[in-house]
């Protein structure tokens, strides 16, 4: 099989989907009844969470966003960070396959106890790659399925 090396670009359709989330969730914030304190406290923990994951997974800012794949000719899956950094990785079967959405939901080769607990989970939109690189990745992710 050829190599296959898929960059991440960033999403909009991400980075609204976290907005619209974060909206939403607040506006439930204000129908429930809590203290004014306890409000703050919450809100401030959804805006963090909204910034952070936003600037690494939508807008990839930070040096651990991952930017690309690569499957190699051994049909092993390789995450590539944007410092540079590259990431040996299994997909797991409960990988999500569509259209317009992949879930890649896959566990590190040499991991610690507590990364095995925590599994990465890599959401890639239509709008954050190239048209041709997302249909190869998706081919070969559902091929991988049937090998598991």
């Amino acid at each position: 099989m050829n190599p296959i090396t898929v960059k991440l670009l960033p999403s909009r359709m991400m980075l609204w989907l976290f907005v619209a989330t974060a909206v939403f969730i607040s506006g439930i914030l204000v129908l429930v009844p809590l203290a004014f304190w306890s409000r703050i406290a919450i809100l401030s923990i959804i805006i963090v969470n909204l910034l952070y994951f936003s600037c690494r997974d939508a807008l990839l800012v930070f040096s651990w966003s991952y930017t690309s794949l690569n499957i190699n000719a051994k049909d092993q899956l390789q995450l590539v960070r944007k410092d540079g950094k590259k990431l040996e990785v299994n997909v797991q079967e409960n990988t999500v396959v569509t259209a317009y959405l992949t879930v890649l939901n896959c566990q590190r080769q040499e991991s610690t106890f507590l990364q095995r607990l925590l599994p990465l989970h890599i959401v890639i939109f239509s709008d954050a790659v190239n048209a041709d690189d997302f249909r190869q990745l998706r081919v070969w992710l559902r091929w991988s399925k049937l090998k598991l």
